[in-house]
């Protein structure tokens, strides 16, 4: 099983100055504890289409296979539980934006199936190939060591070895960082950025080298949505077939 995780990090000048810095993390072992077989609610067809990008721009795929990216089903929704331990104000709606905007984005669907007391965790799960709800743990380094530092996030997604599907995948958000970002001026939307920016890294997106895009390895502190890059990135990784249980 191959796995996936990106880093941001975030620091707060004094007069809401915002620099957020994104850097590769190591590894994570994602395996959520799931199901293997189709899907009970996958579908012969795509749920949603991506919009058509008429604008592209410069954008990287985690992972891809005899060059298409890996990606997940666009036939199935993709469900998502929530650990709130140390969520935000606003935690709730922030997160709700953020996934509409990349369900928007992408094309496909997201559920949000609720709340958990699952922590975040280097291994989670058990077999290759099983699948579960992604997990998104608003979490602290005390209970999650990547978050040390002035890392804001880490996320990433997990496929079998040569497969072209994500089965399932994890976001951690420093809960503490986060929330002393919000109350600042503006800090909300800079917030909501730091969760769109590991949303995108979830779904299939590396950090590229260019500003106007919120996948950029040094954020801009007015860059708080997706770039024309970004978007582009994101319809590829949306579109296509039904995968193939």
């Amino acid at each position: 099983m191959s796995s996936l995780g990106r880093r941001a990090k975030l620091s707060i000048a004094a007069i809401v100055l915002l620099m957020v810095g994104l850097s590769a993390a190591p590894a994570i072992e994602a395996r959520i504890e799931g199901v293997t077989g189709r899907p009970v609610d996958a579908r012969s067809q795509p749920l949603s289409a991506p919009p058509v990008v008429t604008v592209s721009g410069p954008h990287e795929f985690v992972s891809t296979v005899k060059g298409r990216p890996v990606r997940y089903d666009p036939c199935a929704p993709i469900h998502v539980v929530v650990n709130e331990r140390t969520a935000v104000e606003g935690a709730d709606r922030m997160l709700s934006e953020a996934l509409d905007s990349v369900a928007a984005a992408t094309g496909l669907t997201f559920v949000n199936d609720g709340y958990t007391d699952d922590a975040p965790s280097p291994r989670r799960g058990s077999s290759p190939g099983s699948r579960g709800p992604v997990l998104v743990a608003w979490s602290d380094p005390e209970e999650s060591d990547a978050l040390e530092g002035a890392v804001a996030g880490v996320a990433g997604s997990v496929s079998t070895r040569g497969s072209q599907w994500f089965d399932t995948g994890a976001v951690t958000l420093d809960g503490p960082q986060l929330g002393r970002l919000v109350r600042q001026r503006s800090g909300y939307a800079a917030a909501r950025a730091v969760v769109l920016h590991e949303l995108g890294h979830l779904v299939g997106l590396d950090h590229v080298d260019a500003e106007g895009e919120l996948m950029q390895p040094e954020a801009q502190p007015d860059v708080t949505d997706w770039g024309p890059g970004d978007r582009a990135g994101l319809a590829a990784l949306g579109g296509g077939a039904c995968r193939d249980y």
